[in-house]
Formats: structure tokens, sequence, C-alpha cells
């Protein structure tokens, strides 16, 4: 059985926490099973062959979409390109998709749900599942992509919408259908690793840029002006209170630039971390005194494991995952003014009030939905690997 993953890539450590997600419960179900991932930008061939994935030949370019000629390939051929390290769409037997917010109006999703549709019908025509994992999806306004969604989605094996927003998001567009749900992130049952000789000795605040902050993307134009100024107060505060600021870089490269352009604003420079394991990122959050970050993925790695995480939005998932559990008062407004910033870090630092009480609650809540929603991921693969 060959299982395709899409959008639990390399891109960033968000995206890689998704990957450890599901390469642990293949290990797991389907000890037996091999992976098919894309090349891609996100995903060069020494990280595909680092979790000894196939490469998924694709057929498509810009709106050209000829993966269907798969199907119709002689099996001497398709033999061949397996010699080569090569499968084509009609050797998965199994897609799981985590790539969520690329399926939005934010990202321009004309081509990628075009693409997207085709793909879940011909699945659906050759009884092969297509199951999509929790994530942010949408909103879609273009009447073409509306059409392609309300006639694709329902023939998946499982859609999940992550937070409320997107659930209505698609059901707005499809209606009820019998394997549409909601789902928190899957990333909370992933558990974090401390690197060796970590230091621990002193109270550390984990500061998580995000270049996405001050792109003009973000809805929020506000940010666009206070964000690194934000930080930077952030930062004297955390050292007002005796604790040890650093900087964690949870992407790349862009993520890298901002955090140095703020490095050289500040009179004492953080250290900065760039961890390269997905799990020692989590790791390193989780043992964090506090936590300012503006990752999602940073921000559930922090409230999964009870940390009160000071947070800022660039987009709904943020908001609707504070609501979640029940810590809209940790996530940070543009406008908000030194003192109320330097009285949220006072809440957040304090481990006895409520909002920390409901975080934990929320946390262990959220673990028993991921197991759940395994758990019909599982019903849905165990009928193909029969």
């Amino acid at each position: 059985m060959i299982i395709e993953l899409k959008g639990v890539e390399f891109e960033n450590k968000g995206a890689e926490l998704m990957l450890c997600a599901v390469l642990d419960r293949i290990e797991a179900y389907w000890p037996d099973a091999e992976i098919a991932l894309t090349p891609s930008v996100k995903a060069s061939f020494l990280q595909r062959t680092s979790v000894s994935a196939w490469q998924k030949l694709s057929l498509r370019k810009l709106y050209l979409d000829l993966n269907s000629f798969s199907y119709h390939l002689p099996s001497a051929v398709r033999r061949y390109l397996r010699k080569w390290g090569v499968v084509t769409e009609a050797d998965i037997d199994v897609v799981i998709d985590a790539s969520g917010f690329s399926y939005s109006d934010q990202w321009s999703p004309k081509m990628s749900i075009r693409h997207l549709s085709g793909e879940l019908i011909r699945n659906h025509k050759h009884n092969k599942p297509y199951i999509f994992m929790p994530q942010a999806m949408g909103p879609f306004s273009d009447p073409q992509v509306r059409a392609q969604i309300a006639n694709s989605f329902p023939k998946a094996a499982l859609v999940c919408a992550r937070e409320a927003d997107t659930f209505n998001y698609i059901h707005q567009i499809t209606g009820d259908f019998s394997t549409f749900r909601q789902f928190g992130d899957f990333t909370n049952a992933v558990k974090g690793l401390l690197p060796d000789g970590f230091d621990l000795s002193q109270p550390l605040a984990c500061i998580v840029p995000n270049k996405n902050m001050v792109n003009p993307r973000n809805k929020n134009k506000q940010w666009l002006a206070c964000y690194e100024s934000t930080v930077l107060t952030a930062v004297k505060l955390y050292r007002s209170k005796g604790l040890t600021p650093f900087f964690l870089n949870h992407e790349g490269h862009e993520d890298g630039e901002l955090i140095a352009r703020l490095n050289q604003q500040l009179d004492q420079p953080l250290m900065v971390i760039e961890e390269l394991d997905p799990r020692k990122v989590k790791g390193i959050i989780a043992a964090s005194t506090a936590v300012f970050c503006s990752r999602f993925h940073g921000c559930i790695s922090a409230l999964s494991n009870g940390i009160a995480c000071i947070s800022t939005s660039w987009s709904h998932k943020y908001e609707r995952l504070h609501e979640n559990y029940t810590a809209t008062e940790l996530l940070l407004a543009p406008e908000a003014t030194e003192a109320q910033l330097d009285a949220l870090i006072d809440t957040s630092l304090d481990k006895n009030n409520e909002l920390h009480k409901q975080i934990n609650i929320k946390a262990a809540e959220f673990k028993l939905e991921t197991e759940k929603l395994w758990q019909e991921v599982k019903a849905i693969i165990d009928a193909v690997a029969k």
C-alpha cells in the first residue's frame, strides 16, 4: 500500500510536525505501508529520501493536468519507473492531505482547487480514499472555485475542518455531506524532545517571529507598522521580569531575515536557535517558561503543553485556536500599549490562575479528540489495506 502525503513537507516546522504526526501513525497502524511525496521546493530529493518516500511523478503544468493518463500506462512502464523510485497517481492507494490554508483566497486558489477537484474526482472513480486532515481552509469567493469545491469535496473519504470558520466556509458551498467533520489540530499528539545539553538553568522566554506578520497579505494592516516594535517591547519586558528571552526560528530563511532585523535593533542581541528537528523545536517551546509566538504550530506546541502563549495573528486560524483553548485574552491586539502587554505577560506567567487551568483542561480534551480523529482515519485506510 502506498500512501501519498500532501502539505506535510519541509517548508516550516509546522508542516514537518504534521509529517511527524502522520508518519508516527503510519508506523504504528500500517508498518508495511510506503509513502510518496511530490518533488517541490518544499520537499527536495534529500528530504524525501530522509523519510524513505517514493517520488510521485506529477503530470501537471500550470492549469494543464495530465495525471489521468497515468491510469493508462502499461504495467511494464510503471514497473520500470519504480526501479528509479518513481510512482504515478495510478500507483497511489490513499491520499492524506494537510495542505489546508493553501486552499484559501489568501493564496489565490484558482489553480490549486482546479487540480484538487480533478484529483478528488479521479480518486473517487478508482475507489481510492482521499483524506483531508484538520486544517484551516477558505474563504473561497471565486464562483468557479466554489463550483469545483461543491462538485468534488463530497467525494472525499474524509474532510476535516480545523475550526468553525473553515467548517462554515466549506459548508456554505457544499451543504451537509456524510464525510464532513470538525477536529482540532493533530500535531498536539507529537511528543517534543529537548536537544542534548539544552540549558534550563534559567527561566526562558521563547519568542517565535513570523514573516507573514509584516507581509501585505496580513489582513490586519496595523501590524505592518507596529509588529517589530511590539516584539522588541516584549523582549524588554521579559528581561525586566528576570527571564532570558531568545528567538526561535520556526520556519527558515525568511523568518531568519526578520529575526536578524530585530536583533539589529537591540543593544544586546538575543540568542537565535535554528533547530532542524521539529520534535526538538516543540520540546524547546514546551520547556520554556514563557512563549511569545506568531507561528500557528508554535502556538499549538505551547498551548497543548499547558503554556499560556501570547500570540499575534495574521489569519482567522489564530483567533479560532485561542477561542478553542479559552485563551482569547492571550491574543495580542496591534493597538495594545506597553502597559497592556506588561500586564498580559504577568497573566501568562501566573501558573495558578484560572486561565492556566482552562488551557490545561482544553489541552487534555483536544488530545482525546486527536485520538478519535485517527480512529476514523484508521478505519478508512484499514479497508484499503485488507
